[in-house]
């Protein structure tokens, strides 16, 4: 567990597949309002590494101005995602860490197996940068 150290800034709660999500997001999204949500959720997080963020598995600060958070809050699929990642990470859910923590846990721990485990079925798969730079990496390594 981490303090604040960053004055007032205050705790996230971050559902833990996004973490993945904000690593690969390159500007699309459900729509214009979803989308300037998350750009600034990872403005404040990037500028202010050491804001605690607390994992969570339901709406988060990202779901809140999704058109389809309403669909998404029973979601199994969604939930197995976020104990996958959890998993691996060796996190708890509701456990708090420092972004930048976090940051370093997923490029320490998640390869292109696990990140496809996790995100395959992703409908935005294609457009995720950290997916794609996962995979690229995967095929050097090969050759």
């Amino acid at each position: 567990m981490t303090s604040k150290q960053d004055g007032d800034c205050p705790e996230l709660q971050i559902r833990a597949h996004h973490l993945l999500c904000m690593e690969g997001f390159q500007g699309y999204g459900y729509d214009k309002i979803f989308t300037e949500n998350l750009r600034n959720i990872i403005k404040v997080l990037k500028e202010y590494p050491g804001i605690p963020v607390t994992i969570i598995s339901e709406t988060d600060e990202i779901c809140k101005m999704c058109p389809n958070k309403s669909k998404c809050d029973g979601d199994e699929n969604l939930k197995a995602k976020d104990q996958r990642l959890i998993r691996h990470l060796n996190l708890n859910m509701r456990e708090t860490r420092c972004y930048n923590e976090l940051r370093s846990l997923i490029y320490e721990k998640i390869n292109f197996k696990i990140l496809d485990e996790i995100c395959g079925a992703c409908q935005w798969i294609n457009k995720c940068k950290f997916y794609l730079s996962q995979k690229e990496k995967l095929i050097e390594d090969i050759f």
